[in-house]
């Protein structure tokens, strides 16, 4: 039996915007997705993040017993209006909480920022990326190394760029990749051959063609996991203490 799904404007309230991104994630950690929205409004470039909070049910009058609907309110974070953009969450600096990577066309030009949230307030972190616009940017950990590096695509002042930036401990630095650069692109991270490394999907305008290519990681061998501690040993002396003792783990 085939299944159809109703969707119905929730008439959420969100700012009208073109040449835009959206993209879901619960910066708050309150167990709800909020909204981190960039693009051209009547006003001109925006960037903005919408609070979920708490939806209320309401019956719509569809045949639905109960559908949600969520109040979301923009937080004024104080982002960096941008169009022609891309927006994406990812947690860069492993504290629990997720940070924003944005690029596109602002009112002073090409820009590609990294916002650390701190609490709800977002920080721009001076990261030193290459401005671009008609750009896409994607996170992932393409050197195993525990943290959120950056894929980035897109027309910069100095024409098409592709760029991998690695995360040093919250420092970015281009690896010079070597990637075709594209404007009006979009770019993501995968692991196509299963090998345990992503590689790279990449697609766009490059000077006068029009290309799709997929790049394979070759650079790393795969980060095993450490060997578990042995012999854990307790011992309960004369004062009621317990003391431990193990032989520490081993990792290649």
């Amino acid at each position: 039996m085939d299944r159809y799904c109703t969707f119905t404007d929730i008439g959420a309230g969100l700012t009208g915007v073109f040449y835009s991104s959206v993209s879901w994630g619960d910066y708050d950690n309150d167990g709800d997705l909020d909204i981190l929205l960039s693009g051209y409004s009547s006003s001109g470039q925006i960037s903005k993040i919408y609070r979920n909070d708490n939806g209320t049910f309401t019956d719509i009058g569809a045949g639905l017993t109960g559908v949600e609907y969520c109040t979301f309110t923009d937080i004024g974070a104080g982002l960096t209006g941008v169009f022609y953009s891309s927006v994406s969450w990812g947690d860069y600096d492993n504290d629990g909480d997720l940070d924003i990577l944005l690029s596109g066309n602002s009112s002073s030009g090409q820009i590609s920022k990294i916002y650390r949230n701190d609490n709800g307030s977002f920080t721009d972190i001076g990261a030193g990326l290459t401005g671009v616009e008609y750009s896409s940017v994607s996170w992932g950990d393409y050197d195993n190394d525990g943290d959120l590096d950056i894929l980035l695509s897109g027309d910069s002042s100095s024409g098409e760029i592709s760029k991998i930036y690695r995360n040093d401990n919250g420092t970015f630095t281009d690896i010079g990749a070597g990637l075709t650069g594209v404007s009006y692109s979009s770019v993501s991270w995968g692991d196509y051959d299963n090998d345990g490394d992503l590689d790279i999907l990449l697609s766009g305008y490059s000077s006068s063609a029009y290309i799709s290519k997929i790049y394979r990681n070759d650079g790393l061998v795969f980060n095993s996991i450490p060997n578990s501690p042995t012999n854990l040993e307790a011992n309960l002396d004369g004062n009621n203490s317990i003391s431990f003792s193990w032989n520490k783990a081993t990792d290649n």
